[in-house]
């Protein structure tokens, strides 16, 4: 986003961007979901990433005020906004970067989506240099989300699993059955596991229960699926494994922002090879 969102408060706008919708999050700390409120395609995708990375503990808007906070009830342990100060032609600006967060190790991470060729101009390259030097002051790290780095299919994915993450009255008895019928380490259907579960619930609700539990699973990268080449289905085989953290603190690393090589390769001399970083992506969920 751009500083516009210092200069005052607008409950109904981010930063001067009018708000499209909200994404409820259940990695704010709180037992309930928080939404978290986004203004276009590409924050979406980006905030629905966070949302699914068993790597990130926790994430929020980075450009909303105390007051836009404290309206909707959104909390942060940092503080907000996240201003970022940066130097464009001579002139000091204020950089609020679309989303901030912490990883499972502690470390602060700052995060930016928007359209590839909007980043590789001249002052979005002068924020994306600031906002690296604030997350490597703090042992962070600043990534950026485009078009050509996520993947649709995973997002199409993820949309499909986390509408079917709310509870419901039967979802506490309907788990317990499910770790009876479904163990951890077994691969399964859910069409073959609505069976295993019996008449004792309706089918409907035997189905949002496993639903739920793969939805669940993929956001602390249980769910063994590569969600970028496969679309869920009743019929999908759904592996679901309880990984060691350290496993997954190893998992192989894909390149969320190639913005970092166009920038080593196009703009050496203006934009180091480490401004942008490659974002930790689940190697199976």
């Amino acid at each position: 986003m751009s500083e516009i969102g210092v200069r005052g408060i607008d409950l109904f706008k981010i930063a001067g961007e009018s708000i499209s919708g909200w994404i409820p999050s259940w990695k704010t700390g709180d037992i309930r979901p928080i939404r978290q409120p986004f203004c276009s395609q590409m924050e979406e995708q980006l905030l629905l990433h966070l949302e699914y990375h068993p790597l990130v503990t926790w994430y929020g808007r980075g450009d909303i005020s105390a007051t836009f906070a404290s309206t909707y009830k959104i909390t942060s342990p940092l503080p907000i906004p996240f201003t970022i100060n940066y130097l464009f032609e001579s002139k000091a600006h204020v950089y609020l970067p679309d989303a901030i967060g912490q990883l499972l190790d502690g470390r602060l991470f700052i995060a930016e989506a928007g359209l590839e060729q909007d980043k590789l101009r001249e002052r979005n390259r002068a924020k994306a240099e600031a906002a690296r030097k604030v997350a490597e002051q703090q042992g962070g790290v600043y990534w950026i989300a485009t078009e050509t780095t996520l993947s649709k299919t995973r997002h199409a994915n993820l949309v499909f699993l986390h509408a079917r993450r709310q509870t419901f009255p039967t979802w506490q008895e309907l788990q317990g059955a499910l770790l009876v019928v479904w163990p951890w380490g077994e691969a399964a259907c859910v069409q073959e596991v609505v069976e295993r579960l019996g008449e004792r619930w309706p089918q409907a609700e035997r189905e949002a229960a496993i639903w739920k539990r793969c939805a669940d699973a993929a956001a602390r990268g249980h769910l063994l699926v590569d969600l970028t080449s496969v679309s869920l289905t009743r019929l999908s085989s759904l592996p679901l494994m309880t990984p060691p953290l350290k496993a997954l603190c190893e998992s192989a690393f894909c390149v969320i922002c190639e913005l970092s090589k166009r920038y080593w390769l196009g703009h050496r001399s203006q934009i180091p090879h480490e401004t942008c970083r490659s974002l930790p992506q689940p190697s199976r969920a």
